[in-house]
């Protein structure tokens, strides 16, 4: 383990030096870590390098938490994949048409809130979860339910909607009550920039240099990519996805499908050579980020970056084969 130790941390450094990664990198095997590092800044005005302890926006990592809240809804009879959303928005014109399992798939046909007009200005104010759906709930949606896939955060974002619709609680609240705290995440939450969150790492962009990324309020992506981690709470979160601590094994089971379009509920599913591959990414303005399960193997490789530009799929490549090679 000390030579594949060493080669990753000479690739990571070399990219750092470069400005080519900034960010904490953890890869396990079944229960152990291997390898949890931080490089290069969290804030880079007041020069204050990243660690195993920085928290990034993880951004649409943050759809897997939502999926779960949903399966655990599921299970407890409050909630029906194949129901439609005629219960939640009922003046929605195409409710009758689409169900929970679509906007979990991403097969829902409703448009992406980052492709509407004027996004850009749009995300910089506050919003509340009934805003946000409004802003895509009156748009034609962009081909039949279940049709096909198209990636849209509006499906998670209307989730969200509905978590808090069915339980009375808020999105944040009920992921801390019933996923957070009884895996001891202390480290991950909804980000706010009015609070004061400790160790939270600034996000950064190319502008012709390198620059603070934009601002976006995070009230706007709720349930699509608003919340924050560290490398060791999602190695915790890693670890009880093998278990049946929050869900039973059979609702996992229906998480972890492909649905005929790659993708389950808040996760991409791959079968190639080295087994079953599950995985998702998070993009948001300064920050991307990548988990990355090979379930087959038990082995976790979790890819936190406040620097937009890096690559994080390639890196991931580069890092598992290092790993596959030593």
């Amino acid at each position: 383990m000390q030579l594949l130790t060493l080669q990753i941390d000479e690739l990571l450094s070399t990219l750092q030096d470069n400005n080519e990664f900034s960010g904490s990198v953890l890869l396990a095997k079944e229960s152990k870590i291997i390898f949890n590092r931080g490089y290069g800044f969290a804030n880079r005005e007041h020069q204050v390098m990243n660690s195993t302890d920085t928290k990034f926006r993880i951004g649409s990592i943050t759809k897997q938490f939502t999926a779960m809240a949903i399966m655990m809804l599921v299970e407890q009879g409050i909630l029906r994949v194949e129901e439609n959303l005629v219960r939640f928005t009922p003046s929605f014109s195409y409710a009758d048409q689409i169900t929970i399992h679509h906007l979990l798939t991403h097969t829902s046909g409703i448009p992406n809130i980052t492709q509407i007009p004027n996004f850009l200005e749009i995300m910089k104010q506050p919003a509340t979860l009934e805003k946000s759906i409004n802003l895509f709930l009156n748009l034609e949606p962009d081909f039949k339910s279940g049709s096909r896939f198209q990636y849209t955060n509006s499906g998670y974002i209307l989730l969200a909607y509905i978590i808090e619709n069915s339980t009375g609680l808020s999105y944040g609240e009920f992921l801390k009550q019933y996923i957070f705290e009884p895996l001891n995440m202390i480290n991950t939450g909804c980000d706010d920039h009015k609070e004061i969150i400790l160790h939270r790492a600034q996000g950064y962009e190319f502008d012709s240099c390198l620059v603070n990324a934009a601002y976006i309020d995070m009230t706007l992506p709720v349930g699509g990519g608003n919340l924050y981690s560290t490398t060791g709470d999602l190695f915790k979160w890693d670890q009880a996805l093998y278990t049946e601590c929050l869900v039973k094994k059979e609702t996992l089971e229906k998480m972890f499908s492909s649905y005929d379009f790659g993708y389950g509920y808040g996760w991409f599913i791959n079968n190639n050579e080295n087994g079953r591959q599950i995985h998702h990414g998070g993009g948001i303005v300064g920050f991307k980020n990548k988990i990355t399960r090979l379930v087959d193997e038990r082995v976790t490789l979790i890819i936190l970056n406040n620097l937009s530009t890096v690559d994080v799929d390639k890196l991931s490549h580069e890092i598992l084969r290092i790993y596959s090679l030593t």
